[in-house]
């Protein structure tokens, strides 16, 4: 896909003032379009991941309390490799 950018003139002048050639204004740009797009893919999988989890949750009431994961993070903490504790209702 090929896009055409107007870039505001007072963007263009500030960019031309502070001596960054043409070519690396551009080439930095479109790394930070690049940057914001795979931020959005990632935000929408991590959104949709977690609707998945929570439409199980509702389902089935399976969880873990707060004391059992705590406990768990402890043992990771330790260095152990503990088994994440089973899911109940």
């Amino acid at each position: 896909m090929e896009v055409t950018v107007k870039i505001p003139q007072s963007l263009a002048a500030r960019a031309e003032s502070s001596g960054v050639p043409p070519s690396v204004f551009v080439e930095r740009l479109l790394n930070r379009i690049e940057e914001i797009a795979q931020q959005n893919v990632e935000r929408e999988k991590l959104r949709t991941d977690l609707k998945a989890d929570w439409d199980h949750f509702q389902s089935t009431g399976l969880h873990l309390d707060h004391e059992e994961v705590d406990a768990w993070l402890a043992s990771l903490e330790r260095g152990q490799n503990p088994e994440l504790p089973e899911l109940h209702v």
